[in-house]
């Protein structure tokens, strides 16, 4: 029988090597695109008191697009849009904020929301009022956790009108 010649240790150093590699390197040697990286959001250089520096903010005329779009998306009644809002009957609104983001007002019996559902990473100035007849919330930042609340406001609209 042939006995087989064990790997010599340099040869085992050199398999070593190629394990103890990091991230970038593996992504400059097949340069992988990583898509869903994206949904952490870009890094920003601006600060804003009361925030860490890595919390951006979104343009407020493309935020409001981009929240049109998702209703028209996934909502099948009338939606009236001007300017700088965007509304459904007396229940739902969104305006271009004076500060920063696009402002939410949602009135309407027995809302579907609890107050952390109004103060996720991507809004500012959550409000629900005692009796969930009324919130408010800004967003500054078009995410999983804005697409969701307006998501669950359209379709609490679609089971209660």
């Amino acid at each position: 029988m042939k006995k087989m010649s064990e790997p010599s240790k340099k040869d085992d150093s050199k398999t070593k090597k190629g394990l103890g590699r990091g991230l970038g390197d593996l992504l400059a040697e097949h340069d992988t695109d990583l898509p869903f990286l994206g949904a952490y959001g870009a890094v920003s250089e601006s600060y804003e008191e009361g925030l860490p520096a890595s919390f951006g903010q979104d343009n407020s005329n493309e935020l409001l697009q981009v929240i049109e779009r998702h209703i028209r998306s996934i909502f099948d009644g009338e939606l009236s849009i001007e300017d700088e809002s965007i509304s459904i009957e007396d229940y739902f609104s969104a305006s271009i904020s004076e500060d920063s983001g696009v402002n939410i007002t949602i009135s309407g019996e027995h809302l579907p929301f609890v107050p952390s559902d109004l103060s996720s990473p991507s809004f500012v100035r959550g409000s629900l009022s005692e009796d969930r007849t009324l919130a408010e919330v800004s967003i500054i930042q078009w995410g999983i956790e804005a697409r969701r609340l307006i998501s669950r406001i359209c379709e609490h609209y679609s089971i209660t009108h």
